[in-house]
């Protein structure tokens, strides 16, 4: 099983990072007002709370703690840094960084801890999705995942290369 120590700082700050990205991802599809505070409250919980699929505990037992650590030290995650300033070139890059995390995590992990951890952090990006509600008139005719937020979780599972 892998641990922190299997990886170099770059590579264990990309996997950090990969659940951060996945709900950005989400969140910047549909970004409605009322939804945004929720959906980022409920990214920073699920990366703590969401369960573990077999064969990636010990990984992110270990992710699990350091974030845990920093949240306890008030220290904050280093954050994925994007050069595009546009929801395009956002969206090429949020796609292009979870094409590199999921060869990376293919390179380095077991096939059962690579897939593991492609789920934990689309459980992540499912969570944010099914935070708020989006579209309707006050409240009326909203959706708990927008069609937005559904192609977002689309894209994500194959940039993972998820079935």
């Amino acid at each position: 099983m892998s641990t922190k120590d299997d990886f170099s700082l770059e590579e264990w700050t990309a996997l950090l990072q990969g659940p951060m990205i996945a709900g950005m991802s989400v969140i910047s599809a549909d970004p409605a007002i009322t939804s945004v505070p929720k959906e980022t409250a409920a990214m920073a919980k699920a990366m703590l709370a969401n369960p573990v699929p077999a064969g990636g505990e010990e990984l992110i037992a270990s992710m699990v703690a350091d974030i845990q650590s920093m949240s306890d030290n008030k220290e904050k995650m280093t954050a994925p840094e994007f050069a595009a300033k546009d929801a395009t070139g956002i969206t090429a890059e949020i796609n292009q960084k979870m094409t590199d995390l999921a060869a990376m995590v293919d390179g380095k992990l077991s096939a059962a801890e690579a897939t593991a951890y492609k789920e934990w952090v689309m459980s992540v990006a499912q969570t944010v999705a099914e935070a708020g509600k989006e579209g309707g008139f006050l409240g009326i005719g909203a959706v708990r995942v927008s069609p937005e937020e559904e192609a977002a979780l689309a894209a994500l599972r194959s940039d993972l290369g998820l079935a």
